[in-house]
């Protein structure tokens, strides 16, 4: 990734003016953009109008506003799953409380949209481009939620397809990586790019949590910083998950249902080894190698045809970087 475009972006959430009082309400705003991460949103924001434009400096506050919903949705979910830590450090909702977390969470969604209403205020962009702009923001708030909500549903249904859980992953994680992309070629003056675009930021979002998925299965903890088969133990149905269940014999299908109904504390290392034995035997683990490396491919394909090489190139390595962590 392209360090000038990640310090440009650090600048500017250390330069967000928010106000100093209440505290209970900015501090935990505050904290939240420290944390840090890989800034992979706003990044793909700015690649995105550069591609459309041949500059990115007109995006900026889209690139603002696509972090903090980013943020927001973190610290919402990280009340919803009990989590005791992000990224290193203590939640929000542990480091004050819940309430002060739901509240904060609630003015950092406001804040930004309210980096967005920048564009309504400049001639350049247009009307058209500043409505799209908005409904993009909108709906990929909207499927962000539904794949929220989905996700939780889909922990507790005894069978759950493989569509289903595309359906969840395309929202959950493709919808903000979409809305990525397609506020930077609004802001960049390209309507006419924005559906493939936000195509582009769908298959990113299916390639890039199967991989997740893969790798909590595959990767070695202090690789993947995660604890290996968390999913498992976290009663997830993955596509690992759905596609070897489809599979196996009525006996390992009842071992894998009491892997995932016991409570994690009960599940020792021979449950889990069990589960994941069964995905290699299904060869699932080959399958879904072989699926992510058919969306990189697709994505590649829509990437070649893009305009301004030198934001085409960074968004050709960005992928190169991500599909580096299954080889």
């Amino acid at each position: 990734m392209n360090k000038r475009l990640l310090d440009e972006i650090e600048r500017a959430i250390q330069q967000l003016k928010l106000p100093s009082d209440p505290r209970s309400l900015y501090d935990p705003f505050q904290y939240t953009m420290d944390m840090g991460g890989k800034r992979i949103r706003p990044y793909l924001t700015l690649l995105a109008s550069g591609i459309a434009s041949g500059q990115h400096n007109n995006a900026m506050h889209a690139a603002l506003a696509i972090e903090i919903l980013h943020n927001f949705t973190l610290v919402h979910d990280d009340i919803m799953d009990g989590a005791e830590t992000r990224r290193g450090f203590p939640c929000v909702h542990n480091k004050w409380d819940p309430n002060v977390a739901i509240l904060s969470g609630d003015i950092m969604y406001v804040y930004a949209f309210q980096h967005l209403l920048h564009y309504g205020k400049k001639d350049d962009i247009g009307l058209k481009a500043y409505h799209a702009m908005m409904e993009v923001f909108v709906q990929a708030t909207i499927k962000v939620c539904d794949g929220q909500a989905l996700d939780m549903e889909l922990m507790q249904r005894e069978r759950v397809e493989v569509e289903q859980y595309v359906e969840m992953i395309e929202g959950k994680t493709g919808g903000l990586l979409s809305a990525a992309l397609g506020l930077g070629v609004i802001a960049g003056g390209r309507l006419d790019l924005l559906a493939n675009m936000q195509e582009l930021g769908r298959l990113m979002g299916v390639a890039f949590q199967m991989q997740d998925d893969l790798l909590d299965v595959t990767a070695e903890p202090e690789n993947f910083g995660k604890k290996k088969a968390g999913d498992i133990l976290e009663g997830k149905k993955t596509y690992l998950w759905i596609r070897t269940y489809e599979q196996c014999t009525n006996d390992e299908q009842a071992l894998m249902d009491l892997a995932y109904k016991r409570p994690k504390e009960l599940l020792d290392h021979a449950w889990v080894s069990s589960v994941t034995e069964f995905m290699y035997k299904y060869q699932v683990i080959d399958e879904i190698s072989q699926l992510i490396n058919n969306k990189y491919a697709q994505i590649y394909d829509i990437i070649k045809e893009f305009e301004h090489p030198e934001y085409r190139n960074e968004l050709h390595q960005l992928i190169d970087y991500l599909t580096s962590r299954i080889k």
